[in-house]
Parts: C-alpha cells; structure tokens; sequence
C-alpha cells in the first residue's frame, strides 16, 4: 500500500509539473539569455518553455518546482561548456533561484548589483571564469547563501565586508584572484563559516588584525591565506579557533617564532608554514600532536634539526619572479621567448629505509574510446577513424607502440560505453550504429558491438600481450526519473552482459578487469545514478564474474564506478558494496580545464596550479583506507584538458609537464593505475591519430614504464618549486629510479642527493661509484610545443616502423645531475643504498 502511495504522488507531481505553466518572469529571463548569449547548451534548450511543455523536456541545466499554479526556476547548472561574453544580468529575474552554477565557462566583466536580488541563493559558484572589477556590495543582501565560490577569477580591490552580513553562509573561496588590502575581521563574525580560502591573492596586513574580534571564526576548520603579503607573526589568539583542521600560512612575509598556542589547536590535521620568514625553533608539542599528519617548513629560517612531518610535498610558486615570458604568436603558436638559463644547486634528500606507497607493476595505464568520427569540439574533429569501431587494428605501428610495454594496460571504455549493447544473446538481431542525434547522451544514439569486431580486438591484445580493463555499460535496464533531471532510475539488467562474458570466457579471451559505469557518479556528466544503486549494481556484477569465473586466481577484478570524485557520493558508495566486492575505486581527472582555454599553456607550467588537484588524491586514497581497504585506488581516465584536449598543447612536449607530474602525484597516494586518455584519438593522442606516430608522452610513458619500479620513495627539495622530483625503487634492481621534470623556462638546477641511510659521509651527501644511467628528455629546437621530442639529444624517430631503442647515457657519478630547463629527467643510480629497495 505504502508503494502504490508512494508511485502514485511521484506520478502526481509529474502530471502537476507537466500541465502547469511556467511563471512568464522565469521563461522570459531565460529566453533572453538563449538569444543574447548564443550558449553551447542551446542545442539542447528546445522550445520556449525552460521548464518543458509536456511534449519537451525541460531546457538541460534548468530545475524547476511547482510554487502554486506556476513552475518557477530553482537551479540553474549551466558549467563547462565555454560560455563567452558577459555575466547575463537577466539571471537576476529568476528571483527563486536557489543555485546558479556557472563556472569553468569564459563569462568576463563585473557581477552585476542586480545580484542582490536573488534572496533564495544558497549556492553561487562562478569560479573558473575571465570575472573581473570589483565584487558589489549588493552580494550581502543573499541572505541564503551557504556556498560562495569565486576562486580563478580577476577579481580586484578589497574584500567586501558586506559578506559578513550573510549569516548562513559555510564556505567562501576567493582564492586565486586580484584582492588587495586587509582580510575584513567583520568575516570573524560569521558563526558557521567552515571554509575560508583567500589564498593567492594581493592581501596584505596580520593575522592577528584578522582574528581580534573576541569568540570570533567559531566554526571555522579550514584557513587558506597562502600566498599573500601577510606580515607579522602567528598570535598566540589562533587557538581561540579551536575547530581549526588546515591552517595554510605559505608563501607570504610571515615572521617570528612559532607559538606553543598553535599546538593548542586541538583539531588540527595540517600546518603549511613554509616560504615565510620563521626563525626559532618548532614548539615539541606539535611533533606530538595527536592529530597532525603534515606540517611544512621549508624556506625559513628554523634552527637545525627541526623536520617537516609526512604527507606530498605541495609545491606553490612563488609571485616574485614568476613570469611566463612573451607571447610570440608566429604562426599562432605560443611560444616563450627565453634568455639563457640561470643554474641553482639544489640537494635532494631521498628517504630509502621504508617505502611510503606502492603502485601496480603496470602502472602506466592508456584507453581506447568508443567516439565516432563525428565527435567534435571547438570547430574541429580531432577522432578521426580513432574510435573502437573503425581503429585499423591491423597497423604495425599500433602492434609495435603497444608491444614496447610488455604489457601495456588497455582500459577499452569512455563516454559512450553506457550507450553499447553487445550483439550476442538475445540481441543478435538488434545492433544499431552510433549516430548523431540531438537527444542523446552526448549527442550520439546506442551504439553496438559486434562478436566480429570483439574477436579483432582480442586478436590485437594476445598479439601484443595487452592487460585489458573492459568498461561494460550500466545504463543497461534504467530509465531517466521522471521528476529528477539526469537521474537514472531502476536495477541493472545484467543479460547482456552475461552474454558477453560468457562469450569471451567460451573464446579463452582474457580480461584483467571488469570496470561498471562512466562518469555516472556524483552529479554526473550525461547521467546520474544514485550511490544506493549503483552499490546494488556493482554487487550484482560481482556475484556474475564469480560465477562466470568460479577460480578466484583467474577472477577478472570488478572496479568502479569510473568518474569524478564526490566525497559523500563515494562514501556512501563504498558503504553500499560492502566487504571485498569492488577491487579498486575508479575515478577520473581533468584538470586543466577545456580543451580551448588559452592560458593552458601557461597552466602546465604553473606548479601552484598543478599541486591543487593533490587533495582529491589524497581524500579519496584516506576513504578507501577508512571504507574499503580491500580495495585501492586507480585513475582509470585522465585527459589533462577535456573535451578531446588542446589543440596545441595535448600533443606536444609541454603536456609533459603535467603528465608525469600526475604519475609521480598519484603514485604518492597510493594510486595503483593510471589511464590516460587516449592511446590514439583526440588531441591528448599518444599516437597520431591517423599516422600512429608515437607523441612525446609517449615516450616519457614507457620509460617510466621501464625504470619506475612499483615501490615508491620519499623526497624532500626546498629549493624551487618548479622542479619536480619524484623517486621510486627501480623496476630492474638494484637501486633508485628518479624523475626530475623542470617546469621552468629560465632556470636550470645542478642536483646532489642525500641519502639518508649513508652513515659513511658526515655531510649525507651521496657520492655514488657506479656511472649514472641518466635520460634527458627536451623538446625539439627548445620549443615546447613541439610535437618532436629528443632523448639525450637525439631525435626519437620510428625505425622501420619499430618504436627506437632508448639507451641512457652514463654519467660520472661524482657530478651533479644537470636538469636543463624545460627539459624531463629520468635517472637511475644501482648502487644506491635503499632498505626499501632490497
């Protein structure tokens, strides 16, 4: 009865939803924006309606609710899709609004007075845009607001006091703009502000001018004033903040001693002091705080012997100095005009007693993708006949790229693989192609696999002795939700599947791995499934492969659910799957943003910008530890720039920089695979996508393939943070593989190494007698947005249509390692003393 109660109000509110009319404020609003902006979700904002018309669905991004005889907008989600042009002040209008998220789109010029208007907002996140001007004061009358996000913008003056009339307000990130001045102390007033990020910034004055209001900041755990031109010492009032977990302090003019009031602080997980001008010595009680995990302090002035605690080094650059060069753009390509390199020494410490991580034997991870030649981004089509249906499986440059692994890891999924059916079973007579059409996920219809084409596949893989993770389509059985836009609804059927399995089992094909889903996690990018669901889903998956593979040491491993990562969701998820039934959490990484944004050059370069994404590493390594430490981490996608990636950056050296930055990175946390998007298509192609010419990344993927052994080290450089240091065992022992990656243009390092077990030098240093194997990656003619890229001088060319030998050179051991700048090192010393290594 409860049910039939239950089916009959949602059916209720559908119908209600469906014949009411939208409040003509609302559609007009939107109507204008449509016209005036010419956004790239118009395509799928159909009619007049924004809400739907019955014979429509509503407009993609819009929420509405039935608010009496009318449906007024409640959210508006319209991120991601490079909006170009001014903040829409008709957004304004739509005065029920109780989320606006535009951000990572090109939207320019102020925000609007008018904002004040919208009294409902909790959520407002305009982060990620070319926003500039001064932030109104009319941004205190949103009395709602619990989410403010400004961060990555070029936003200036002071701080509006003003926020501190937003009584409900939880989070507040300003980071990364133009703000200069004081940090308002009216903010302290905010009784449950949780978050407040005005890192990278102009902002100038004391940390006690911010906290001298009494009881103030009560629930505040989270304090990010990093990069500024903050001056003083820590007052010994900070423990006043007694809910504070991170308290971020580096890169400003900070001075003094630090007082024993911080390790008062009894929440706190995190202490950055570093690059201030600290003196003095580190009070005892914070090395045995209970709770600290990380405490940074290089670049000060501490007297010897005091020690930084755990945790990644997160490398943040500095302003002074920090300079990209000139823009010269002969032939539309940017390049960096460079003088001749400055040389620093730097000492780098590697901690061999004990390994801090490990990764899977096959780490380096690549993916082949479903997309169509149609699929196309900022005027261009960059798949060509890349995609699984129409790769030429049969090139001997392909065969050759994969061999020079021995294995390689192949991840055969992407955006359209819960859009696959699989033509065996009971849908031998129902194979449609994948097409072009407006209403489908990502503008393609279903697509299917045909047992000709999966027979190719694996004739390529035993050929060439791929690993093979196979993303199955969990859409499979599910309906969109009729009153939640996006949402997946219903069980899985895992028929198909079945039948699939089945047939590869009967084939003697063999998969490593099972992965459920893609990007169908969190908000979604095309759909949604609640975690509760996709838990019951994956657990159904599980109870197949057991069946279909009933011998545990041949059992492909299930992982999921391969998108990006939202903390509640995952929790929940990890929750719902229960003991041993997920053998590694999946999740995806676009950081660089789109594909066509023109600072992506300068991005990848910019050490602050590469170490932010550091914490969803670290989080989602923490919950998997906490929720399911049966299973491990895996980035099972990851394409730098979304969208199919830079046109001139995807492909070349530079891309590099933040691709083995990423491997290093998530070897650190325990990550056990890493994928990257793609083997061959789009612009982020390690292959040519019509030639198959091996791509500078590439090459730096198989070295490190072959020198970066699973166990991974510690290392501690203080020197600069645009050099990158990252240190494992080596894959052939003895000794230490190291990888240097020098994202600046203007200064090259001369490198010694501390080993901290040599008890037979007084000084640490260590001085090796075995000659180095030193490999030296630079781009071709010193332009990093070359697509040619040279190892210890000399071009890496095909032979023959084989992939070229990649000898080291050998080098004196008692020199310093030279790191040329812009350039990628990888080194390994055989008679470095390493416990962990043994």
């Amino acid at each position: 009865m409860a049910r039939l109660l239950a089916m009959f109000f949602t059916f209720s509110l559908f119908l209600s939803l469906s014949v009411s009319k939208t409040l003509k404020r609302d559609a007009k609003a939107l109507n204008e924006i449509k016209a005036s902006l010419g956004w790239r979700v118009v395509y799928a904002w159909v009619g007049d309606d924004p809400c739907g018309d019955g014979n429509l669905p509503p407009w993609s991004g819009v929420t509405c609710s039935l608010q009496g005889d009318y449906r007024v907008v409640t959210e508006l989600e319209v991120y991601a899709v490079s909006i170009v042009g001014p903040f829409p002040v008709a957004v304004t209008n739509l005065l029920d609004l109780t989320r606006l998220d535009l951000h990572n789109n090109k939207l320019t010029g102020p925000i609007p007075p008018q904002i004040g208007r919208l009294k409902r907002l909790k959520i407002l996140n305009l982060r990620w845009n070319k926003l500039q001007d001064f932030i109104p004061p009319e941004i205190g009358e949103l009395k709602s607001l619990t989410h403010l996000y400004l961060s990555f913008n070029s936003f200036k003056g002071e701080i509006p006091k003003e926020l501190a009339n937003l009584p409900e307000l939880q989070y507040l990130h300003l980071h990364q703009n133009r703000f200069s001045g004081r940090i308002p102390a009216e903010l302290g007033t905010l009784q449950n502000l949780r978050h407040l990020d005005v890192g990278n910034n102009h902002l100038v004055g004391t940390i006690k001018q911010l906290i001298r209001v009494d009881g103030c900041f009560p629930s505040l755990r989270n304090l990010y004033l990093n990069n500024n031109y903050l001056t003083g010492g820590i007052p010994a009032e900070l423990e006043n903040l007694s809910n504070l977990e991170i308290l971020y302090l580096s890169y400003n003019k900070l001075s003094g001693v630090i007082p024993p009031a911080v390790a008062n602080l009894p929440r706190l997980t995190s202490l950055y002091l570093d690059h201030n001008q600290f003196a003095g010595i580190i009070p005892d009680a914070l090395y045995k705080h209970p709770f600290l995990k990380e405490m940074y302090i290089e670049g000060n002035s501490f007297k010897e012997g005091m020690d930084p605690i755990d945790g990644f080094k997160d490398f943040t650059f500095e302003k002074e100095g920090f300079d990209h060069g000139v823009a010269d753009t002969n032939c539309g390509v940017l390049n960096v005009l460079k003088e001749v390199p400055s040389i620093e020494n730097v000492n780098v410490i590697i901690q061999g007693a004990t390994s801090i991580a490990t990764t899977d034997e096959n780490f380096v991870c690549v993916t082949l993708d479903f997309w169509p030649p149609e699929k196309c981004n900022y005027n261009q089509c960059p798949w060509g006949k890349a995609g699984i249906f129409n790769l030429d499986l049969d090139s001997f440059i392909l065969a050759n790229a994969i061999k020079a692994f021995n294995p390689l890891r192949i991840r055969v999924g992407g955006s359209l693989q819960d859009q696959i059916m699989y033509k065996v079973g009971n849908y031998l007579n129902n194979c449609p192609n994948l097409e072009k059409v407006d209403d489908g996920l990502f503008g393609f219809s279903q697509g299917c696999l045909t047992m000709e084409r999966w027979d190719q596949l694996h004739d390529l893989f035993k050929r060439t002795g791929a690993k093979i993770t196979f993303g199955l389509n969990a859409l499979i059985g599910k309906k969109e939700s009729m009153t939640e836009k996006g949402l997946w609804v219903g069980d899985w059927d895992s028929q198909n599947a079945r039948d699939l399995i089945n047939y590869t089992v009967s084939k003697g094909y063999q998969i490593d791995s099972y992965e459920f889903g893609n990007e169908l996690c969190g908000s979604g990018v095309a759909a949604r499934i609640s975690a509760e669901q996709y838990g019951k889903d994956v657990i159904q998956l599980k109870e197949l492969v057991k069946e279909l593979y009933p011998d545990p040491n041949t059992q492909p491993k299930v992982v999921g659910p391969g998108g990006f990562y939202d903390e509640e969701w995952f929790i929940t998820f990890l929750q719902v799957t229960g003991q041993n039934v997920l053998d590694a959490v999946s999740h995806h990484i676009y950081n660089l943003g789109s594909g066509d944004d023109p600072n992506l050059i300068h991005m990848i370069q910019d050490p602050f910008y590469l170490s932010q994404i550091a914490q969803t590493f670290r989080d989602l390594s923490k919950n998997i530890d906490k929720f399911a430490p049966w299973s491990s981490p895996w980035v099972s996608e990851a394409g730098g720039a979304y969208n199919s990636g830079g046109k001139d950056v995807s492909r070349t050296f530079a891309d590099g920089f933040w691709y083995l930055d990423q491997l290093g990175m998530t070897s650190i946390f325990n990550h056990k695979v890493y994928c990257r998007q793609a083997f061959v298509g789009g612009n982020y192609a390690m292959l040519n996508t019509t030639t198959f010419i091996p791509n500078p990344d590439y090459y730096s993927a198989l070295l490190w393939h072959r020198l970066m052994g699973s166990r991974v080290l510690r290392v501690n450089q203080d020197v600069s943070p645009y050099l990158r240091v990252y240190s494992h065992c080596a894959k052939q022992k003895p000794g230490i593989s190291i990888l240097f990656i020098n994202l600046s243009g203007e200064k090259s390092f001369d490198v010694t190494l501390t080993n901290d077990e040599n008890f037979y030098d007084v000084n640490g240093e260590f001085k090796g007698f075995e000659k180095r194997e030193e490999y030296h990656l630079t781009p071709k003619d010193g332009n990093i947005q070359s697509d040619v890229v040279l190892l210890n001088g000399n071009p890496l060319e095909l032979r023959n249509l084989e992939i070229p030998e990649m000898n080291p050179q050998l080098v004196d051991a008692s020199t310093p390692i030279s790191v040329a700048a812009h350039s990628i090192v990888y080194v390994t010393i055989r008679d470095f003393h390493a416990p962990a290594c043994a």
